[in-house]
């Protein structure tokens, strides 16, 4: 049996290189595609998670603000049980404060229309729409 030529030996020696080549490029091709992927899904993960801080962000300053009135009801509450005659010492002990909390409640009262001031207001709106109505 006759040797392959040389010629042959170095064309059956490209082919496998050229094989070996487009199979590596394709290993290739297909991590940079995964790699896309990758940071695709990495960027979604960070949007959520933004998302996410800006609905809590909206959240903690709306329950602050809620928080924030309900603390004026208690001060109106307060200065309108100190009004009512009772010692400031024996509100304290009634509501389980210290006397500062009370002075703290009591500096705020008069910013803060509680339910009393509330209550008187309605009553002067249904007098006046009463009066208005029997005017017409």
């Amino acid at each position: 049996m006759a040797a392959p030529r040389k010629s042959a030996t170095q064309v059956a020696a490209r082919e496998k290189a050229r094989a070996k080549a487009q199979e590596l490029t394709a290993r290739h091709e297909k991590l940079i595609d995964l790699a896309a992927e990758f940071f695709e899904q990495q960027e979604q993960a960070e949007q959520v998670r933004a998302d996410a801080r800006t609905k809590a962000e909206a959240i903690l300053a709306r329950a602050e603000e809620e928080a924030a009135a309900a603390t004026a009801g208690a001060a109106g509450t307060v200065a309108a049980m100190v009004a009512a005659g009772e010692p400031k010492a024996s509100v304290a002990a009634r509501l389980g404060i210290t006397g500062a909390e009370l002075k703290k409640l009591l500096d705020q009262a008069p910013a803060a229309a509680g339910p009393a001031a509330a209550e008187e207001s309605d009553a002067a709106s249904e007098v006046q729409e009463e009066t208005a109505a029997e005017a017409a």
